[in-house]
């Protein structure tokens, strides 16, 4: 079928699991995103939104990719169902989605070879504040039953996957979150990798009987869906929080129109947006630095 110019496809993607239950945990977003993009009057912008994963499980990306292309889509917006940065951003979704090549290739991972343009998108961690706030809600939640916070800690879990720098950065801004508004003693990250991973799960169960030492109550917080059994957390689904479907919506969104013409490239935001400022004052800096400067003809500036 050939394409038609405005026929936009959303798909929502994660990393999929050999877990049934991990899977429908993630699948049940999409309703809620049609919800939100009905909600908010923009139902229209996209001609077809559809789940698929990563690894592990059917539908593969290759394979919605090749369904929406013989449907006639133009264009598709690809969003990561994904926490943060990590190789699978980086490496593994560019590959599959062929619009980058990297040598390190899963090869269980099927390339989408076909010829429908895909815009993807950042991962969660880039919408400015959202992952700090989701998991400070889900410590205020466990703060309901009138825990004393002089006698409670924290620990928030997440993968991590060789991409410490980017986490270490973004715990910072989770603890002190938390701790503001919760009051508690203390709140730390851990990298658990894989929670499937026995070694990954006593880990876990040794570093909390070690964390309980001089508090009551140490409440465990996760950046992802699932503890292991015999670890008590948050009852919440991580991605449960409204925020999280408000933020696909955003990214999913601005990343159609800004891909299509219909809207500029946004300004940036938190650290980036002072990097970018302080780019400008050295470049005045710089341009003080030079002496002054005449107007010559035809309004060309030009040095002293």
């Amino acid at each position: 079928m050939a394409s038609s110019p405005h026929r936009i496809g959303l798909i929502l993607i994660d990393h999929g699991s050999p877990s049934p239950v991990w899977n429908k945990s993630h699948e049940d977003l999409l309703p809620k995103v049609e919800e939100e993009l009905e909600r908010r009057g923009l139902a229209s912008m996209f001609y077809a939104v559809r789940w698929c994963h990563m690894e592990f499980v059917q539908p593969s990306v290759a394979e919605t990719m090749n369904k929406l292309e013989a449907e006639g889509v133009s264009r598709v917006i690809a969003t990561p169902v994904f926490i943060s940065v990590s190789s699978h951003s980086e490496r593994d979704l560019p590959n599959i989605l062929n619009i980058r090549f990297h040598p390190d290739q899963d090869s269980e991972m099927v390339r989408y070879t076909g010829h429908v343009p895909v815009t993807l998108c950042t991962p969660l961690d880039h919408q400015y504040g959202l992952l700090p706030k989701v998991i400070a809600q889900q410590a205020v939640d466990m703060m309901a039953d009138g825990r004393d916070p002089t006698r409670t800690a924290a620990v928030v879990l997440s993968h991590g996957d060789g991409c410490e720098h980017f986490w270490q950065h973004l715990h910072r801004a989770i603890n002190d979150l938390v701790i503001e508004r919760t009051g508690i003693k203390s709140c730390e990250g851990l990298y658990v990798q894989t929670l499937r991973s026995p070694a990954a799960q006593r880990r876990l169960r040794d570093y909390c009987r070690e964390a309980m030492a001089g508090v009551d109550t140490l409440l465990v917080l996760t950046a992802f869906n699932g503890l292991p059994s015999g670890v008590v957390g948050c009852p919440t689904l991580f991605l449960s929080n409204p925020l999280m479907v408000s933020a696909l919506v955003d990214c999913a969104v601005h990343a159609c129109q800004v891909s299509t013409g219909r809207k500029e490239v946004p300004e940036l935001q938190g650290e980036e947006k002072k990097v970018d400022e302080m780019a400008g004052l050295r470049g005045s800096v710089v341009a003080a630095l030079e002496g002054p400067k005449t107007v010559g003809a035809n309004n060309k500036t030009v040095g002293a």
